[in-house]
């Protein structure tokens, strides 16, 4: 019973810390945004996996080789069940990405990326990697990774399979506490355009850089952490370091198309009540050419249910409110 009420009152006091003045405003223009259509998958354990066309893919947190295949404007749904050899196995931590007509299964702690195509939906050949707990695929034949090094500290890493070669950057991500959770984020790529960004979880800074990981330029987000808050502790018997109390999110998820950098702060602005706080995530927007803000919009939580994941492909953003995905058209 007590660590129960341990564990409610670190959560409190988190939810706590997240509605306190932050000394930030949001610009917050209307209609920016228009629904368009909505639909119940009845299955809660979904994430985004990619697009090919006309068409964006739903993966399973649960089940590694189901795929639902949705179209753009209308919804209309397929299941499909990759295909693999029969001794083929995966870790629970394992995702699946769909890039045009190539389709990747990222497996960090297999150190691992087997790759196949959206013809036949058949994963047919396995790439040995560094061990990952990010990766980027993009193409069959290069990737990007984020990586732990020697010291236990998070770095960004490389691979071309041609001709096997692996760059590795260590001094991208920058240390504040511990160097591993302190340089926590979002890894993601920008369609069609030769641009990668990095966005910390707990602090308001990302990272442009371009295919070959050099650094472009540094942005901040308009939140004012600027230093993560986080607490760690050492658990002896496993000489394992660890976090002591939940940790202040600054960002929580990311996404962007070829103009857009869209970032879903975990922060209340001052000019936000906590009824909207409450009831909707902000998405806070920034041009990908020099990472400058532009303005935010909400998302409302849908029956209830709060925002799980999101991307935006082209004009259109796709959203998942648990086992519902809805999709928006952008008006900007």
């Amino acid at each position: 019973m007590g660590s129960c009420l341990c564990i409610t009152g670190l959560y409190f006091l988190t939810e706590y810390k997240s509605k306190l003045p932050n000394a930030f405003i949001r610009k917050l223009p209307s209609h920016l945004i228009t629904a368009e259509n909505v639909k119940d998958l009845k299955n809660s354990n979904m994430y985004i996996a990619g697009r090919n066309g006309n068409f964006f893919y739903l993966g399973n947190h649960n089940f590694k080789n189901l795929l639902y295949r949705l179209d753009l404007k209308t919804l209309d749904t397929s299941r499909i069940f990759l295909t693999a050899p029969k001794d083929f196995k995966v870790f629970e931590d394992a995702t699946i990405r769909v890039d045009s007509t190539d389709i990747f299964l990222m497996d960090g702690l297999k150190a691992k990326v087997s790759t196949g195509s959206v013809s036949n939906y058949a994963l047919i050949k396995n790439t040995s990697t560094p061990f990952f707990t990010a990766c980027i695929p993009m193409s069959r034949n290069t990737y990007l990774f984020r990586s732990v090094n020697k010291k236990k500290q998070n770095i960004l890493v490389k691979q071309r399979i041609d001709n096997k070669s692996i760059v590795i950057k260590d001094r991208i991500l920058e240390k504040q506490v511990d160097g591993f959770f302190c340089t926590d984020g979002i890894f993601i790529n920008v369609p069609y355009f030769n641009r990668v960004f990095y966005i910390y979880y707990y602090r308001n800074q990302f990272i442009a850089t371009d295919t070959n990981l050099n650094v472009l330029y540094t942005g901040k987000t308009i939140d004012t952490i600027s230093h993560a808050k986080i607490k760690l502790g050492k658990i002896k018997s496993e000489n394992q370091i660890t976090m002591t109390a939940p940790p202040v999110y600054v960002n929580k998820k990311a996404c962007a198309n070829e103009n857009y950098l869209f970032i879903n702060s975990a922060l209340k602005a001052d000019n936000e009540t906590d009824s909207m706080h409450n009831s909707a995530v902000p998405i806070d927007v920034y041009a990908v050419k020099d990472g400058k803000y532009q303005f935010s919009f909400y998302l409302p939580d849908f029956n209830g249910i709060k925002m799980t994941d999101f991307k935006v492909y082209g004009k259109t953003l796709v959203v998942l409110f648990g086992h519902y995905v809805y999709t928006f058209q952008l008006n900007f």
